[in-house]
């Protein structure tokens, strides 16, 4: 197996302003990638999640086009909750990319925006993809002819985005008066659509991006995709659109998931697109499960997001969906 490489740095997105209005928008970065460098993987701790056996700003395995996975994290997390996943792609020759979305990322304070603005996530992939690829560190060394992604949760909507569906607003107000869903927003921002009114009023930033919430956000150079747990923002996307994703899509879910029923979204999907292949890896597998483990040990089984069935393994479950996913981008990508 390959010892895996990691590294992190930030763009700036000069065609979108920050949330606050005053520069660029900024999009964090963590990478993990192949490296031939000499020892042991050293532990390294990210200051919530677990990094695991990596090698900091460890140089790349070659100098060759590597294949490329963008990642996309869930609500208010950070590219390393998905790290299991990443260092597994490393080894197999990936260059695995995640963007830490800003407004709603662990990695900053958070913003209503952030959370209201789904579809500028879609936009932070396209634009590291470019970028990461023409510049710095991993420049002429990503191949945007083998180019996957996969997105955690929230993450869902934004490979989605990317692989052509489309958002309306209007689609998602309707699905939640048909259920009676009267929170506005995730319980990491539960009263983030009452700043709406407000923003309208006073943020640029976020005018500009609600009146392109609409806009057509496919990224062409990616194919194979996969979401796990996809939560229900996906319910603003238009049926039409979902039905006419051609790239090939694993969808991954568990039977014990609150946060992301798999009847309101995950089943929901499949129904618009028989192409979709989905894949319940167990009724007593919750939603948090498909996260990586804490830096802080003590932490298992005393926060939620650490908190399993009994019957359920984290680390089996990590195992089953990698092997699911890897044969789905291997097959595809080669």
């Amino acid at each position: 197996m390959a010892k895996c490489g990691y590294r992190t740095g930030v763009i700036h997105d000069a065609a979108r302003s920050n949330w606050q209005n005053t520069g660029t928008r900024p999009i964090a970065w963590s990478a993990w990638y192949p490296t031939q460098n000499e020892g042991c993987g050293v532990p390294v701790s990210e200051p919530f999640f677990a990094l695991g056996d990596v090698i900091r700003d460890a140089n790349l395995s070659t100098r060759e086009e590597l294949p490329v996975v963008l990642l996309s994290h869930g609500t208010g997390g950070t590219a390393e909750s998905l790290g299991w996943l990443a260092r597994a792609l490393a080894s197999d020759g990936f260059v695995v990319i995640g963007a830490n979305h800003h407004g709603n990322t662990g990695l900053e304070s958070y913003f209503a925006e952030g959370f209201l603005c789904w579809w500028e996530r879609a936009a932070d992939l396209s634009v590291l993809l470019t970028s990461l690829g023409t510049s710095g560190f991993f420049a002429n060394s990503l191949d945007f002819d083998r180019v996957s992604a996969a997105g955690f949760s929230l993450g869902g909507h934004t490979i989605l985005a990317l692989s052509g569906a489309q958002t309306s607003l209007d689609e998602f107000d309707q699905w939640r008066s048909a259920n009676m869903i009267t929170q506005g927003g995730p319980k990491e921002f539960p009263d983030a659509a009452d700043h709406i009114p407000t923003l309208i009023e006073t943020s640029q930033a976020f005018r500009h991006s609600w009146a392109r919430h609409g806009d057509d956000f496919t990224d062409t150079r990616i194919n194979p995709c996969a979401v796990i747990a996809p939560a229900p923002p996906i319910r603003s996307f238009t049926p039409q659109s979902i039905a006419q994703v051609g790239v090939p899509m694993t969808i991954l879910t568990g039977g014990a998931d609150p946060e992301s029923p798999s009847v309101h979204c995950a089943d929901w999907l499949v129904k618009q697109n028989k192409g979709f292949q989905h894949h319940d890896l167990g009724r007593n597998v919750g939603h948090y499960t498909f996260l990586e483990y804490p830096s802080d040990a003590p932490l298992i089984g005393q926060l939620d997001v650490f908190s399993d069935h009994v019957s359920v393994d984290r680390m089996k479950v990590h195992e089953q969906a990698t092997k699911i996913i890897r044969e789905t981008l291997m097959r595809e990508v080669r």
